[in-house]
């Protein structure tokens, strides 16, 4: 097998425009061609996409309140995890990213 083969072109290249307007029944042997422009519609409603992301504004990114229920646990020496209760976390973040 050759990798390097050379590769051989045409002597004559040329180009040929397929449904422009104003071309002959000859040079335009398929027929007639729709020229009307490319549409494109998204199924979802761009007020519902407005109103989602409102709501999601509202959400704060971390549970404050939970937050502050963990420090105050570790602080006072209450807050105790197993090892069983680590390595579960572990796996299912683990699993999740897959």
């Amino acid at each position: 097998m050759k990798i390097d083969a050379p590769l051989t072109f045409p002597q004559q290249v040329g180009t040929q425009r397929v449904g422009t307007t104003g071309s002959s029944p000859s040079q335009n042997e398929g027929g007639k061609v729709d020229l009307s422009p490319d549409q494109a519609q998204f199924s979802v409603d761009g007020e519902k996409v407005q109103q989602l992301k409102a709501d999601l504004a509202g959400v704060p990114d971390m549970r404050q309140d939970r937050i502050a229920e963990l420090q105050q646990a570790i602080g006072s020496g209450s807050y105790n995890v197993s090892g069983q209760q680590i390595s579960e976390a572990m796996s299912s973040d683990l699993q999740s990213e897959k």
